[in-house]
């Protein structure tokens, strides 16, 4: 540290907020498109709790033939069950019910993914099977941040349309039958461990993150050490 503050006496008196802005500059580079993943996947996760009373996440169902179908989510709303896939992709969306594969565009890239409706109209008949008097709809939701320059398919909502959908459930009581029926899964369920769901960071913003969280704590180091408080 003698050293350090020897080095410091002899330059010039900006220098250390020169170094200060430096690293605040490289939290802010690193950090900014993970953060916005993050922050992304936060809100989105928050409005769909708020789309219905109750929730399934991550979980197997029986299917009533010695088998089990995978939900990501199971939403209980007023009148009806939602089966909902979340797409945490931003940037544009191509997507077409009867094609194979949609395709996200973000700057000049562009990524092929399978087309989420395909196996969710399977998951779906499967759910129906099992529950045949309750009525259960399907719904494929984008993150913030995406866009349809070519129009949505029916059946897929972003986060605007989360939005709508919320608040035309506010206030709004679960029918005694759905209710009861949706009781009755609950108790049948397992947890999907080996399927559980994760933040999806674009490639190389993990690194990014950590070099982020490194940087920061390189800032505050530096920074109660310039204030007294590191000697």
């Amino acid at each position: 540290m003698e050293f350090i503050n020897d080095f410091f006496s002899t330059q010039h008196p900006i220098l250390p907020g020169v170094i200060l802005a430096v690293l605040v500059a490289l939290v802010l580079f690193f950090s900014w498109s993970p953060v916005q993943q993050l922050l992304a996947h936060w809100s989105l996760s928050r409005l769909l709790k708020q789309i219905g009373m109750q929730s399934l996440h991550n979980v197997y169902v029986s299917d009533g033939l010695d088998d089990v179908i995978y939900v990501e989510q199971l939403i209980l709303q007023a009148d009806r069950l939602l089966l909902v896939t979340v797409k945490p992709f931003r940037g544009n969306i191509f997507a077409a019910e009867q094609i194979d594969q949609w395709t996200q565009v973000i700057g000049h890239h562009s990524y092929k993914f399978l087309n989420p409706l395909h196996q969710q109209e399977t998951d779906l008949q499967a759910l129906r099977a099992v529950m045949p008097d309750t009525p259960i709809h399907r719904l494929v939701v984008f993150a913030k941040g995406s866009y349809f320059p070519k129009g949505k398919p029916e059946d897929v909502c972003d986060f605007t349309d989360l939005k709508q959908i919320a608040e035309l459930q506010k206030n709004k009581v679960v029918m005694p039958a759905i209710q009861t029926q949706w009781q009755d899964l609950v108790k049948q369920v397992e947890p999907a461990i080996n399927m559980k769901q994760s933040i999806l960071f674009r490639r190389g913003d993990k690194r990014r993150l950590f070099l982020g969280i490194l940087s920061a704590m390189t800032a505050i180091a530096y920074s109660l050490w310039y204030l007294g408080f590191i000697v």
